[in-house]
């Protein structure tokens, strides 16, 4: 008589690998989940993440301004945001900065993704101190301190430091633009019209002109 093809013992270690076999499965399986469920998380938290920077650029018309941005670069709407620039008071006066920490500026309520608010910083020579009014000195580097909030009410806070020197080289940037100098001219030639009284008017036709003659009455 043959012997059974699987004997007791076989089948009893066949158990145990099919056993510790489903139990990794059941392991991988749990840890593909709690990963698919992170990332999950990450791609919602991702979704609604904002990243509000400040930065200084060129005016596109190329006049020599220098425009403040705000801008959105997140993935998502900032909320209630708000921003404050923190530096020497004494040198943006010197330098002309037309933005200033206006106290009663609120803060902006949406900035979408994506999206940018921008507004006159200064003039680029001025910045340069291409003037006499700030010494011959650029502007110092300064801080932006930006607030905002995501979608779950999170506040977010960030903190960026800009400087005019990253124009350094830039021509129309820190001397005065070609057009500023011809309206100046300009104003000095009428300011110098204007000092001299007027006009004067000198009669430069000739006495034996006929048409002369004719309104003198002299014939």
């Amino acid at each position: 008589m043959s012997e059974p093809f699987l004997t007791a013992d076989t089948s009893a270690a066949i158990s145990a690998i099919s056993s510790v076999v489903y139990t990794i499965f059941t392991l991988a399986i749990v840890v593909l989940t709690a990963l698919l469920a992170a990332e999950n998380r990450r791609l919602r938290k991702a979704g609604t993440d904002p990243e509000v920077v400040p930065f200084l650029s060129t005016h596109p018309d190329g006049n020599g301004g220098i425009i403040f941005n705000l801008a959105n670069i997140g993935q998502g709407p900032a909320l209630r945001v708000e921003y404050k620039l923190i530096g020497d008071e004494a040198d943006f006066a010197a330098h002309q900065v037309a933005l200033t920490n206006d106290a009663e500026r609120a803060p902006i309520g949406v900035l979408p993704q994506g999206e940018k608010i921008a507004a006159l910083f200064g003039v680029g020579y001025v910045l340069y101190g291409s003037d006499a009014k700030s010494g011959g000195q650029r502007l110092k580097p300064f801080d932006v301190a930006v607030t905002c909030y995501n979608l779950s009410g999170q506040r977010k806070i960030s903190s960026h430091k800009l400087d005019i020197a990253q124009f350094a080289g830039l021509r129309g940037i820190a001397t005065k633009p070609a057009i500023r100098e011809i309206a100046e001219a300009l104003k000095n030639i009428e300011r110098r019209l204007g000092a001299s009284g007027g006009l004067s008017l000198i009669d430069a036709t000739s006495a034996s002109d006929t048409h002369v003659k004719k309104l003198r009455g002299d014939d």
